[in-house]
């Protein structure tokens, strides 16, 4: 009997990508389940990687807009019994931030549903973000496998690049971005469901694909950017007709609609509030068009650079971080020329389905929103909004070294020979050296960069550090010092110091941005808290200049009022809680007043309104204890007990 001849690693290659089958029906088969098998360990991979990653940032505390949406969020803290609430109310209404105009149920969804299996826990908040993550960078995985013809290397690559990239920081560390998390994550699932669909011909796959768009609008609406990426990606990667690419973009355009509708009604139709402020957003004060535009243009300049070199990270782009710029100015033009000369690579190059210009009409797409060119948002800019466009450069690079290491040549089934991970790494071992180096880089940027997001005390000294002249990083260290620092600290001579070192943040502040009220309002309590009232009470009065509707200072003057002229501080304390009728402490100070002035009815009415939004377990202990004395006066045992009760409850008794 003849003996067959053993097949070189080259001849059975080319005998996988023809569809031949080797040594039989059966060999075939088991190839096919090592490919499915190393496919499947490519994306935990990916996964595991970005757990690890951000592993460390379980243990940290709420930052920055955690505050607003999540630890001083009454609806939030209702748990499941607010989540009908939460989708019938724009995304601030539960905070004291005021009113907003956005409309991002989803995430706020799942802080309640959070709070109430474990109530003030940001670590739990913060495990789900990092499996959110994890789970990102699996499916991420799998859908750049479909889209790319099942090309291993190239996906896997791009993934980990993705999942390293130091510019997400923000978005997994602050628990507030995980509606950027939310958002990318549908929009991949989205997506993978109509490659899906292209294959089996399945409604149900329809109908999951408008499910998970419709999830993506929910968590943040610049999903909606996904119309125009869904006919570049079927032209590019699926050479799709016009007819079917129009027919398929139908199921988006329903989501899209249905999203819309909800947001309408609950918004009441209001699409702009025009109370965009410039210390948020410095676009908005452009005295012509011609400074607005270079301005967004240099904006897009430092996108980019953000995403080539992730060195100088910073979490406040607020005034004047960033300033007005003319067209002339050198910034605006490299940054011009820079755009200029990617738009048109892409142009030229998108009719031969070149991947790097797909890479870069999906950036300018995605960007689109947050590049303040379409719509005007309410930051100028913001690291968390290159989450999704960053997928960009990172499919650029990419596919940079597959050109260099496969002499400009991709494999379409790459990686599928590899009978093990062992094998799929030697197999392309100088690839992924350089690769393994650049991953290394990112990683370190990114756990250095981590460690920011520690507390609000530490994001507060990188971010004087990181963007010197923003009025809003000072704000934010001098109040963290005042609010928090000296607060817990001990030594008298030391808190005063600490108190000093706030005035000299907060008077930077006002340096800056003259016109911001809420720092004025912080200098007045750092006065308080140092016992200097007349200086408490001027710093309050300035503020109530500059923004006659700050209730803080309201507040805060009303309580330095109480024994001098009741009066007046019944009628600053009435003032607050008509501008902000969730206002705890004003509600509280009114039931205060009136206990004093012997109005028990209306001190109970006062208390009693407080208690929803009141955050502080100890001041919430402070208010049952004053209900029950109330109802002890006036001899009700049954209320006194029980308002007693929930005093020893909440003091942890």
């Amino acid at each position: 009997m003849r003996q067959q001849r053993k097949l070189t690693r080259k001849e059975k290659n080319a005998q996988i990508k023809q569809g031949v089958a080797i040594a039989g029906s059966g060999k075939k088969q088991s190839i096919s389940g090592n490919a499915i098998s190393l496919k499947f360990l490519l994306g935990l991979m990916c996964a595991a990687f970005g757990f690890l990653l951000y592993l460390q940032t379980i243990s940290y505390e709420y930052t920055l807009d955690d505050d607003a949406v999540i630890q001083n969020n009454y609806i939030v803290h209702k748990g499941v019994n607010g989540i009908g609430t939460l989708l019938q109310t724009s995304y601030l209404s539960g905070s004291n931030s005021g009113q907003d105009v956005l409309y991002r149920p989803l995430s706020l969804i799942m802080f309640a549903i959070e709070w109430q299996i474990s109530p003030d826990s940001p670590a739990l908040s913060h495990l789900v973000n990092v499996l959110l993550f994890a789970i990102t960078g699996f499916l991420l995985f799998n859908l750049l496998c479909k889209l790319f013809n099942r090309n291993l290397v190239f996906s896997f690559a791009a993934t980990l690049l993705f999942m390293a990239h130091p510019v997400h920081t923000e978005v997994v560390a602050n628990i507030k971005s995980r509606d950027e998390i939310l958002s990318f994550l549908f929009c991949i699932i989205s997506i993978s469901c109509l490659v899906d669909y292209l294959q089996s011909n399945k409604t149900r796959t329809l109908i999951l694909l408008s499910f998970s768009f419709f999830l993506a609008l929910l968590s943040k609406e610049s999903a909606v950017t996904l119309l125009a990426v869904v006919p570049l990606l079927l032209f590019t990667c699926k050479n799709t007709s016009l007819r079917k690419t129009i027919s398929l973009v139908v199921p988006f355009l329903i989501a899209t609609f249905v999203y819309f509708l909800i947001r309408f009604s609950v918004l009441n139709g209001i699409l702009d509030n025009g109370k965009i402020s410039v210390l948020d957003n410095i676009l908005v004060s452009a005295a012509d068009f011609s400074s607005r535009l270079a301005t967004e243009i240099y904006v897009l300049g430092r996108y980019m650079l953000l995403l080539i070199f992730p060195l100088n990270l910073s979490n406040d782009y607020s005034f004047a971080s960033i300033k007005l710029l003319e067209i002339t100015d050198y910034r605006v033009l490299i940054s011009l020329l820079s755009l200029l000369l990617i738009t048109g690579y892409a142009i030229f190059s998108i009719r031969r389905k070149d991947t790097i210009a797909v890479a870069i009409l999906y950036f300018l797409l995605t960007i689109s929103v947050a590049s303040n060119m379409v719509i005007t948002i309410g930051t100028v800019m913001g690291e968390r909004l290159l989450y999704a466009p960053s997928l960009a450069i990172c499919i650029v690079i990419t596919t940079l070294l597959v050109r260099i290491f496969k002499n400009g040549q991709t494999e379409p089934n790459d990686g599928i020979a590899e009978q093990n991970v062992m094998d799929f790494f030697s197999r392309h071992a100088r690839l992924f050296i350089v690769l393994g180096f650049i991953v290394a880089l990112y990683s370190f940027k990114t756990l250095n960069r981590n460690q920011v997001w520690k507390n609000n005390y530490s994001l507060a000294q990188a971010g004087v550090q990181d963007a010197p002249n923003s009025s809003r990083a000072h704000y934010f260290l001098g109040g963290e010092l005042v609010h928090v620092v000296a607060k817990n600290e001990t030594d008298s001579a030391k808190r005063h110091a600490l108190y000093e070192q706030a005035l000299e943040e907060l008077t930077k502040a006002v340096t800056i941005a003259p016109q911001n009220s809420a720092v004025y309002t912080d200098i007045g309590l750092t006065y308080f808290a140092m016992k200097d009232t007349v200086n408490a009470i001027k710093y309050y009065d300035i503020a109530l200049v500059h923004d006659k509707f700050d209730k803080r200072a309201m507040n805060n003057k009303g309580i330095l009022l109480v024994k001098k002229d009741n009066k007046e501080a019944m009628s600053l304390f009435t003032e607050a809680v008509r501008i902000d009728p969730h206002y705890a402490d004003a509600l509280k100070n009114l039931g205060n007043l009136y206990g004093f002035l012997g109005d028990l009815d209306n001190a109970m009415v006062y208390f009693e309104r407080s208690i929803p939004y009141q955050n502080d377990k100890a001041a919430l202990a402070e208010t049952y204890r004053f209900m029950g004395m109330i109802s002890d006066h006036r001899r009700d045992k049954v209320k006194t007990e029980y308002y007693n009760a929930k005093a020893r409850e909440n003091a942890g008794q």
